[in-house]
């Protein structure tokens, strides 16, 4: 990889300009499909910026399609490859957690209700109640 350098007379954010190295070395083929992209303590101390700001960098290249980000770390995609969508590429599948908060939304009702009525049946059988 180069050593490309973050500079501060350069009137993009940090993050932008690690973003752009980044993209250069994915688009050059220095970080080939499938390599990881590094840590993000690496890319911190690569570039000589914090931590937050490599996070702000590699948001960018997730949201341009280079980069998929797993419990792992972020990886170099294809840039030849079309773009995934943001939700698969967050390997979200929105129907099935709709329908898991649908189903979770009914238990809840069903619980309250059972609490409901537990606590009609206590004031009932209290001393002093109806």
């Amino acid at each position: 990889m180069t050593s490309a350098e973050i500079s501060k007379d350069d009137p993009r954010t940090e993050s932008e300009q690690a973003a752009d190295i980044l993209r250069q070395e994915i688009l050059r083929g220095d970080i080939k499909p499938g390599a990881h992209v590094g840590s993000v303590r690496d890319l911190a101390a690569r570039f000589k910026i914090s931590g937050m700001t490599v996070q702000r960098a590699l948001t960018i290249l997730r949201e341009d399609g280079l980069i998929t980000t797993t419990s792992r770390g972020s990886y170099a995609r294809d840039p030849q490859q079309p773009a995934e969508s943001r939700e698969a590429n967050a390997g979200v599948d929105l129907p099935e957690v709709l329908r898991r908060l649908e189903h979770l939304t009914s238990q809840v009702s069903e619980l309250r209700g059972r609490v409901e009525r537990l606590e009609a049946l206590e004031d009932r059988s209290a001393p002093g109640g109806a």
